[in-house]
């Protein structure tokens, strides 16, 4: 069976990860080795992403202001944007790299902007000196969404070392249970962070990094999971959990060897999809978070993820509600998807394909002999 989040082989090994995890503190020494990543940065250990977001805002005092904003990229802003009352101006994206069109950008600033947010979309990194070339030309603030992009480099550096402020969520790249992580180019006043303990869903997540669960939550808990999502969510800015943090600092051990093996197992299956029609998205220092694709034209990508699953493929379509086709958000800021073209396309031909660390060239193989005969269904 074949998943895109995160999966883990049931092994002693990490069966010991995930016991010390509950048993251990913060390794010290794994924490300098992170650090190390951002030399002159502070950081700051959230519950997710998103709540990392929050703390940018506050500490940047970007609340009131408007923010120039990729059209693509997922919904889950929205609400952040309405708390601080931030008003958003959606820019649409480049087709080649899913990331912010900075041309179209420029037609679209005010007085009244104060950051740009770019996403290095699905791992893919933008090209730093452009970005700040753009921001001091302008005066604008730059924050970094790293969430698909831990490990990607612009050069020697790392992503999340060029802007004022950078998101990122781990879970989305290394089998942890959740967490988040805010870097900031000065130390944050955390000291009124709410805590988190390990609970229910952090359970449930854990064991969604076993394929056996993993098939069993995607068939049976369909319903279920959104709603203990929904209902847990904080409207605080919290730290994250001791287990949590536990985790993703075991796994960042050899993290560089094994990304290095899913970008090798991703290029094999980039350049057999290319063969079949599908659009990818090329570039240096890509680390395919997700092996995201564009389906051929004629293909009905709905059909195609349904279809894979009949060989236990479980692919995705993230973002096929990009935050600008968001309903909500279209009747708040009065948007026309026309505006927004490529981030259209993108949204309606997307997918996102299985690649785990310890893909072999079989593991591809079988992928794309499924994906083959799902084509031709």
């Amino acid at each position: 069976m074949y998943f895109v989040h995160p999966q883990l082989k049931f092994n002693p090994q990490n069966l010991f990860k995930i016991l010390f995890s509950f048993l251990g503190f913060p390794s010290k020494k794994k924490l300098e080795r992170l650090k190390l990543m951002f030399p002159q940065k502070e950081l700051v250990f959230c519950d997710m992403g998103r709540t990392a977001f929050k703390l940018i805002i506050e500490e940047l005092g970007l609340e009131n202001s408007e923010i120039l904003f990729p059209a693509y990229i997922c919904d889950i802003f929205y609400p952040i944007l309405k708390k601080y009352n931030i008003s958003p101006v959606f820019i649409d994206v480049e087709k080649e790299t899913f990331n912010i069109n900075l041309k179209k950008a420029e037609e679209r600033i005010s007085y009244r902007t104060k950051a740009i947010l770019v996403c290095h979309s699905y791992g893919l990194p933008l090209p730093s000196e452009k970005i700040k070339m753009f921001a001091t030309e302008y005066n604008l603030k730059v924050i970094e969404d790293c969430a698909h992009s831990f490990g990607a480099r612009v050069g020697q550096d790392f992503v999340g070392n060029f802007g004022d402020a950078a998101i990122f969520s781990f879970y989305k790249q290394l089998p942890t249970i959740r967490g988040g992580m805010a870097v900031l180019n000065k130390k944050a006043k955390i000291e009124n962070l709410k805590k988190t303990h390990f609970n229910f869903r952090d359970l449930l997540s854990l064991l969604n990094n076993f394929s056996f669960f993993a098939y069993f939550f995607k068939i049976f808990g369909g319903e279920i999971a959104p709603k203990i999502q929904r209902k847990e969510k904080e409207e605080k800015i919290t730290q994250i959990n001791r287990v949590s943090l536990n985790l993703f600092l075991s796994f960042l051990n050899n993290f560089e060897k094994n990304l290095k093996k899913r970008v090798d197992i991703a290029l094999i299956l980039q350049q057999e999809l290319k063969k079949l029609g599908f659009w990818v998205q090329e570039g240096e220092n890509n680390v395919f978070s997700f092996l995201s694709v564009l389906v051929p034209p004629n293909i009905n990508r709905d059909k195609f993820v349904k279809d894979l699953r009949g060989y236990d493929i479980f692919a995705t379509r993230i973002w096929h509600t990009p935050i600008v086709l968001n309903l909500e958000v279209k009747m708040d800021f009065r948007l026309n998807p026309e505006q927004f073209p490529n981030t259209k396309e993108i949204a309606q031909r997307i997918v996102n394909l299985p690649l785990q660390n310890y893909y072999t060239k079989k593991d591809a193989e079988k992928i794309i002999k499924a994906i083959k005969k799902c084509l031709i269904q």
